[in-house]
């Protein structure tokens, strides 16, 4: 777990070595930039439960990222924590550099920003930038202002793409998903996204 460990580190810059999956034949994605639940904030029923099945649990509570995964290992992305107003995550692509493992993130359940708020976004090298409109890009200041200092998940169909440290308020309207592999995902996602916006 060590070497999980280290990626993680980068794993919070940007997220890496991604696949791309994302839809790309004009069937509308679900996106949607989620605040992150942090270690201590997850109630002990929960980490009860999550231990019952074996999950591999990060060490440093520092970090957004609550343990590991491998495929085999989904059904936890199933369990129904509801009640506990959390759900939880995986990251698109494995954050090892056998790619074995995916890293889990516990988020509030529901996205504070949707398509909807999405005016345009359009690929630049291996980044995707996102124009808000002008309720999205109030959502996003407000959102950025409120989140100081902690991650936020970009998520596009059940997986984190990004999860971005907020340094300060965004009030451009503009957010970015980085790091991508290549400029190809970037443009799949890009398109992607532009045609779920567009219905």
């Amino acid at each position: 777990m060590k070497t999980i460990n280290l990626i993680t580190i980068i794993f919070l810059v940007a997220l890496s070595s991604c696949k791309s999956g994302v839809t790309t034949n004009d069937e509308k994605v679900n996106f949607g930039i989620y605040e992150v639940v942090t270690f201590k904030e997850i109630p002990k029923s929960i980490i009860d439960t999550l231990k019952s099945k074996d999950f591999r649990f990060e060490n440093n509570s520092q970090l957004s990222i609550v343990g590991y995964i491998q495929n085999a290992d989904s059904s936890i992305l199933k369990l129904d924590l509801s009640k506990d107003e959390i759900k939880v995550v995986k990251t698109h692509n494995t954050v090892d550099k056998d790619n074995k493992f995916y890293a889990v993130v516990a988020i509030k359940p529901n996205p504070v920003i949707v398509n909807s708020d999405i005016n345009k976004t359009k690929n630049n090298k291996n980044n995707v930038e996102i124009y808000f409109n002008l309720k999205g890009a109030k959502k996003w200041a407000d959102l950025t202002k409120k989140n100081i200092g902690k991650t936020l998940a970009f998520i596009i169909d059940n997986q984190i793409y990004t999860m971005p440290l907020i340094n300060t308020e965004i009030r451009n309207g503009v957010a970015l998903i980085n790091g991508l592999e290549n400029e190809a995902i970037s443009k799949d996602i890009s398109k992607s996204l532009n045609s779920s916006i567009s219905e």
